[in-house]
């Protein structure tokens, strides 16, 4: 069997989006009035792209934050927004060290932001390039995903007090909070509410899943699937995307027919799985990945974690744009074909080839080369 495995930002679907509501959730942290609000500034919710590159810029350092995190392996925007946010509140709070009823907040309702903004008024957010500096002198070079907010948990309880341990961890009640703003942002509030069960905090947004682009055209990334079954080789995507975010663009694009559902694994599924076995397993765990390889059968999900070789049959291919996918490809086996389509572009080819990444591609319809 040959089987080949998609993962979807940087490499089906630009990534652009996702950092642009990136930003937008940390400038609606910081300054709307329904969060911490420490400044008077306004933005609508129908931003032209220029305006939302004006904040990218401003809040990720040109992107540099970005870059930093995803040579970390820190894969998931989400993750990088909950980044942002603790080196931030960290920077503000700094100053506030005699004062423990601040540093002791629990960060668990929208209440308990907009109260800490009160007692914060008048600080001025800190630059993009103070919470660079902070991430670069707190992680070490070497340090992966999961050790990245070791490290900034350590730091920050090191610095401003155990209680702190209570939100500043991945999957913390802070990062849900800032999950479901950058949800809200990503879906437009009918699809949020519709998904969610529940009416959006903060309402009055449109969505972005109706603006995403395509990393070639529509019908070239079709014909690359249909030509690669055509081949004998399996398809499968395995993406840090929830559901609704892989599945509607791939139906708007006539994509999602071409796949078995049973190997379209993503983040809903490695969050089903999560609750089920009690553990961490997004990117740049494999266990994506596996779903993507073997199938989502839940009951082997235990034994996907624990006697992965067992499952393998034939070779896999993962196509992916980051460090984390060279990672899940290494630990499954796999044969890594990295795509220059990412955030770095052509400058990820340094890391390929430093990873021993042995086809390299400027995008993923170039597969079809050497896939024969």
């Amino acid at each position: 069997m040959k089987k080949v495995i998609f993962d979807v930002d940087g490499v089906l679907l630009s990534e652009k989006r996702y950092f642009d509501v990136s930003a937008l959730v940390l400038w609606e942290w910081y300054y709307s009035e329904k969060y911490l609000h420490l400044g008077q500034e306004t933005i609508t919710a129908d931003l032209s792209d220029e305006a939302i590159d004006s904040l990218r810029r401003r809040f990720w350092k040109d992107d540099a934050i970005l870059l930093w995190l995803k040579k970390h392996g820190v894969n998931s925007n989400w993750d990088m927004v909950h980044a942002h946010l603790v080196v931030t509140l960290w920077l503000l709070l700094e100053p506030c060290t005699a004062n423990h009823d601040a540093l002791n907040m629990a960060f668990e309702t929208p209440a308990d932001i907009q109260s800490l903004g009160r007692r914060l008024r008048g600080c001025a957010v800190p630059s993009a390039e103070a919470v660079y500096q902070r991430l670069v002198e707190t992680v070490p070079d070497e340090a992966g995903k999961d050790d990245v907010f070791t490290y900034l948990s350590d730091a920050v309880a090191g610095a401003l007090g155990e209680g702190t341990r209570r939100w500043t961890p991945l999957h913390s009640l802070l990062w849900n909070l800032a999950f479901e703003t950058f949800q809200d942002w990503y879906f437009g509030d009918e699809l949020y509410e519709k998904t969610y069960g529940k009416k959006a905090y903060a309402p009055g947004k449109s969505g972005f899943l109706t603006r995403e682009e395509p990393l070639g055209t529509v019908q070239g990334i079709r014909h690359m699937f249909r030509e690669l079954k055509r081949r004998g080789y399996a398809i499968a995507i395995a993406t840090g995307r929830s559901r609704a975010e892989m599945e509607i663009p791939f139906r708007t694009y006539g994509w999602l027919e071409e796949f078995d559902e049973h190997y379209l694994a993503t983040y809903s599924d490695v969050e089903e799985a999560e609750g089920m076995l009690n553990l961490s397993l997004d990117k740049p765990n494999p266990f994506v990945y596996c779903l993507g390889a073997f199938g989502k059968d839940k009951a082997r999900y235990g034994d996907y974690v624990r006697r992965m070789d067992d499952f393998k049959q034939g070779t896999y291919y993962v196509v992916g744009d980051s460090l984390a996918d060279v990672w899940c490809a290494k630990a499954l086996g796999a044969v890594m074909i990295g795509t220059l389509t990412g955030i770095d572009g052509d400058d990820a080819r340094e890391m390929f080839e430093r990873e021993g990444v042995p086809h390299i591609v400027p995008t993923v319809e170039a597969i079809l080369d050497f896939l024969v």
